[in-house]
């Protein structure tokens, strides 16, 4: 009877420790289905970002190309020079367009839109000239544009120095701008300016140039990785 008790007694025992091990299973596998849960509404929240972000990389992308347009028939080979394909365009697409323009009255001279995109005003500080941005219908206006600026454009003094009559600048994003300011402020900063929305300057212990290549340079990160 005792060992009969004591097989029962060690039944019991492992029947708890069973039971006591399924619960345990039971709440590893609940936390387990909740983090699972978590994780999936997770993904599909950076999903969903991924889509939106995708969607304004391809509107932005697309918005690039508004001015640009697909031509095809041109008299041109893999042999034609690139020089001259823009030589081609322009005599077999843009020369009879603006002739007909011309003719009806749709075209005043010199063509200021074809230069031109769109030019709007933005506010001024109180007393400051108003500035205007432009948006030129090419890259390659605006590189005639900083070529020939000063010598093409009215000169006047100003405080005993001569200086072009019109400050001519790139447009730049917010945080571009910022970046030029801060490394302007720099006083070991000679002087300090953009090209195709990068940030150069130039200090007051040599003439090299410094570029920085990100938002995130500054004067010291830019001179001593130099």
């Amino acid at each position: 009877m005792e060992q009969l008790n004591a097989k029962m007694d060690k039944m019991f025992s492992k029947l708890e420790s069973m039971d006591s091990l399924l619960h345990s299973l039971k709440q590893e596998n609940t936390v387990f289905r909740e983090e699972l849960a978590a994780a999936r509404l997770e993904c599909k929240k950076k999903d969903e970002v991924i889509t939106q972000l995708t969607e304004q990389v391809n509107r932005l992308d697309q918005a690039a190309r508004a001015a640009t347009l697909r031509i095809i028939g041109l008299p041109v080979t893999s042999a034609t020079p690139s020089s001259e394909v823009p030589k081609i365009v322009y005599q077999e697409i843009l020369h009879p367009i603006i002739e007909a323009a011309k003719a009806q009255g749709d075209l005043p001279t010199p063509y200021p839109n074809l230069l031109i995109e769109s030019a709007f005003t933005v506010p001024a500080k109180k007393d400051k000239p108003m500035p205007v941005i432009v948006k030129l219908s090419s890259v390659s206006t605006r590189n005639l544009i900083f070529r020939f600026k000063k010598q093409a454009l009215p000169q006047i003094q100003d405080n005993n120095r001569t200086r072009s009559k019109f400050a001519i600048f790139e447009d730049l994003t917010p945080a571009t701008h910022a970046q030029l300011n801060s490394i302007s402020a720099d006083h070991r900063v000679k002087s300090a300016w953009t090209y195709n929305g990068q940030v150069r300057f130039k200090i007051h212990e040599s003439d090299s140039v410094y570029r920085a290549r990100s938002l995130t340079d500054t004067y010291d990160t830019v001179v001593k990785s130099k």
